[in-house]
Parts: C-alpha cells; sequence; structure tokens
C-alpha cells in the first residue's frame, strides 16, 4: 500500500476506534479489490479512497462491529450513498471470484450485522422497547434463514436483504416502525429505496412462500 493509504486507514481506525483485528480485515479486503478488474480501473481513475472506507465498513460488519453508516458519515466525512454504491460495488467483485471469506459467508454475516444494526437503530429512536427489539432480530434470523434454504439470489445486495426481512418482521410483529424509517436505517435513500424495491420485494415473496409451505 501506498504511505497515503496507510494514512488513511490509521485514520479510520482512530477516528472510528475500531480494534486491530478490523484493521487487518479491512486491509485485506482492499489489496484483494485493488487486484480485481473494479479496483485496477478505479486506481487509474485515482477513485480509491471511498473503496478504502468501503472496505473498512464491510469488514467491522462481517466481523461483528456494530458501527453504523451515521458514523462512517460524521466521522469520516463521506456521504452515505457513495459508501453504499462502494460496499455494493466491492462485493460484487469479490462473488466473482474466491476471496478471503467465501462469498455467501461474507454475505450472510454482512446482511445479519445490517439486521442487528437497523434494530439497534430502532431502539435508540425509541420506535421499539428492548424486548422488541429482540424479538425483530430473532424473527428476522428465521426469515433470513428461510430465505435462504429457498434459494436467495447470492448476487443480492445485503442491505436489501436485510431491509426485506426487517420490514416482514415488522409487519408480522406489528411494530409502528415505517418503511421510510426501515430504508433509512438500512442505508437507501430514495432514489436507492426504488431501485431495490423490486428485489425486496421478491424477498418477501420468496418469505411468505416458506412460511406457508412450512405451515
Amino acid at each position: 500500500m501506498t504511505k497515503e493509504e496507510h494514512g488513511l486507514f490509521f485514520d479510520a481506525m482512530h477516528r472510528l476506534g475500531l480494534p486491530n483485528e478490523v484493521k487487518q480485515a479491512a486491509v485485506a479486503l482492499y489489496l484483494d479489490f485493488k487486484t480485481r478488474p473494479i479496483g485496477v480501473y478505479n486506481a487509474g481513475r485515482k477513485n480509491l479512497k471511498i473503496f478504502l472506507l468501503a472496505s473498512v465498513s464491510i469488514a467491522a460488519k462481517a466481523l461483528g462491529d456494530l458501527r453504523t453508516d451515521p458514523e462512517f458519515e460524521s466521522k469520516m466525512f463521506v456521504s452515505r450513498e457513495k459508501l453504499v454504491d462502494a460496499e455494493e460495488r466491492m462485493i460484487r467483485s469479490f462473488g466473482v471470484q474466491d476471496s478471503i471469506i467465501p462469498f455467501p459467508e461474507l454475505v450472510l454475516r454482512l446482511t445479519k450485522r445490517q439486521m442487528e444494526s437497523m434494530a439497534e437503530s430502532f431502539a435508540r429512536q425509541e420506535l421499539v422497547s428492548d424486548n422488541e427489539k429482540e424479538e425483530l432480530v430473532r424473527l428476522s434470523y428465521d426469515y433470513l434463514d428461510a430465505a435462504i434454504d429457498r434459494g436467495l439470489d447470492p448476487m443480492m445486495s445485503y442491505r436489501g436483504r436485510a431491509a426485506g426481512v426487517i420490514l416482514r418482521a415488522v409487519r408480522d410483529l406489528d411494530l409502528q416502525v415505517s418503511r421510510m424509517d426501515i430504508a433509512r436505517a438500512a442505508g437507501f435513500d430514495k432514489g436507492s429505496m426504488g431501485v431495490n424495491a423490486n428485489a425486496i420485494e421478491s424477498l418477501l415473496k420468496d418469505l411468505k412462500s416458506s412460511e406457508s409451505n412450512g405451515s
């Protein structure tokens, strides 16, 4: 890595208070990404900084750290939209070839951490109680497992997965959490929510089918 890249990693770890294991995983993901065609292309355009930050976000979630998108926005001075886009581009590139973490396992970890982070954000906003938060996470895990058993598209956005599963669980638990609350917690703006709407609805249909088949 370049001296500038080392400095950016150090700054991110310091600002976000992340442990060394996250840094090591993020560096590994970033170096892996740089060797892929999309990484080479963005290096040529001097556009790698956002992917470096995305590697930190992905590594933190994959290792169970619940740093939120707003923390990245406020502490790293990066827009959520750009971070979400960079994350998805990185993850798709890892799906093409073997990576450090098997692709399905990486996406599963990221989806679960995103759902936990979303439930936590609802609790902080007092949209749900602590007990409701725990039940929301438990039911979301069950629905995610059911969707995967039915052959959920492995290339579907992990944020899209999380939003779709949480939306279904919120409805079934009759929680007072709006669709827009879910979109914001998943890191979507209105445009991104529209792009992911079909995928989310498809996921909900899968969950309905799996539930009816199991009854």
